[in-house]
């Protein structure tokens, strides 16, 4: 079947969102031709410098498109429009063709093509296929205001159904968001796109029961994250003895040649997909942080490394610097970062994928709280004894509890890897099998 493959955000420097969308589209590709992509540079909150203005008829958008400067005026209006927004990450305005109203947002988008060139990719006409595949990772979380994601999402969904195709939602997650109401008017909107679909495929029980209880979502079935897929790669017979072969362009230090020697036991730690949530002072998020590393130094006889597993992560690079701790690198090869995960001595994180990752070598890890169910739910699936998570701002007694429960799974040695890992072998078996819906 020709597919086209919605949401491959292997364009954003996120481990996780590089390595399940590449996880997700190798087991598309066992079986059926990927015909077109769309990646997830433009449904995020970043819209690639857009130039939309409500009212402006197709006729301007396609003079604005023929004058000799426009790729340099509307980076200066783009930028002027993100200024008088006033919003944020979830704010859409009368400077977006994103709407509630999807047969609008679909109107909009083709009429100011002309002049945002970047965003051909949206456009479902130009494909030859079948069906499209929705890389379902992290696109619903129903929070108020609604993700623009949410809605850019949607609207894909209900073109490629208005052109008689169809629609796989897979590796998905379904959630409220921890800092704000639920947003019914984005559910509503979703529950009747997705009841129309061959297949809506969630990646853990939350997800499962959220669809059925709060999007009345008869036919959804639950496989293990795409990423989990990836065991085999994880577990071959490469080794990563240290950095200096992994080092990726822009982080050529000289510091990158030795600081890092994974043949002794180390203990990783990155952030939250919370973090910038909790506080939007990045100073305290350092300073927190930056306590932490010091008691795990202390209180551990190994290694201590960061690791900037995200944007959201950049505070790291502060933290590293204020407690001179080595960084490894957010554009770190993606197969190099998950080794380096799957063979810490800990991970303490509270990032969904990045925790697959270490748990693909049983690396047992220490969860904090993140932008949704995300991290309860993992070690629910992974069969923790204890289902804990940790504040994404910890402050001296939480990183004290956080050390002490660190030193605790530690002390079980190989049983526990051995226990983490074998429940991610099966959980790989288990995800590739997501791949026979496609049909």
């Amino acid at each position: 079947m020709k597919i086209v493959y919605i949401a491959d955000n292997r364009n954003r420097g996120n481990y996780g969102c590089r390595a399940t969308s590449t996880a997700l589209s190798q087991l598309i590709e066992e079986d059926h031709e990927i015909v077109g992509t769309i990646s997830g540079k433009y449904t995020h909150n970043e819209t690639g410098e857009l130039f939309f203005v409500k009212g402006l008829p197709a006729k301007g958008y396609e003079v604005l498109s023929r004058l000799k400067y426009w790729k340099e005026l509307k980076k200066i209006l783009y930028m002027l429009f993100r200024y008088l927004k006033k919003g944020g990450r979830y704010y859409y305005s009368n400077f977006d063709f994103i709407s509630l109203d999807l047969d609008k947002s679909i109107d909009n988008l083709i009429k100011c093509l002309p002049a945002n060139p970047d965003l051909k990719e949206f456009d479902l006409r130009q494909y030859d296929f079948e069906a499209i595949i929705v890389n379902g990772e992290g696109s619903y979380i129903f929070s108020s205001p609604p993700w623009r994601e949410s809605l850019v999402i949607s609207m894909l969904i209900h073109w490629a159904q208005k052109l008689d195709k169809k629609v796989y939602f897979m590796n998905a997650m379904f959630s409220d968001s921890p800092y704000s109401v639920r947003n019914m008017k984005t559910i509503n909107i979703v529950s009747g796109i997705l009841r129309k679909s061959q297949l809506v495929s969630v990646r853990e029980q939350y997800s499962y029961k959220y669809a059925k209880e709060i999007l009345d979502l008869t036919h959804t079935q639950i496989y293990p994250d795409a990423l989990f897929s990836w065991y085999p790669l994880v577990n071959d017979d490469h080794r990563i003895l240290n950095g200096k072969y992994y080092i990726p362009h822009g982080s050529e230090t000289n510091e990158s040649y030795y600081s890092f020697d994974f043949t002794k036991p180390y203990v990783c730690i990155s952030g939250s997909s919370a973090a910038g949530t909790a506080t939007k002072n990045v100073n305290e998020l350092v300073e927190l942080y930056s306590n932490l590393v010091i008691k795990m130094k202390n209180g551990f006889n190994s290694n201590v490394y960061l690791v900037h597993v995200c944007e959201g992560d950049d505070f790291l690079l502060e933290v590293g610097n204020a407690t001179k701790t080595p960084v490894i690198p957010l554009n770190t090869p993606l197969i190099a970062a998950a080794k380096i995960l799957a063979n810490a001595r800990i991970y303490i994180s509270g990032r969904y994928h990045p925790a697959i990752m270490a748990s693909l070598g049983g690396t047992p890890c220490v969860f904090m709280s993140s932008n949704s169910h995300k991290t309860k739910s993992l070690q629910e699936l992974l069969e923790y004894d204890e289902v804990i998570e940790y504040s994404v701002v910890p402050d001296d007694n939480e990183c004290d509890k956080i050390v002490t429960h660190a030193l605790k799974l530690a002390s079980q040695g190989s049983n526990l890897r051995d226990k983490i890992r074998n429940r991610a072998k099966l959980l790989c078996d288990e995800s590739r099998k997501m791949k026979e819906n496609i049909i």
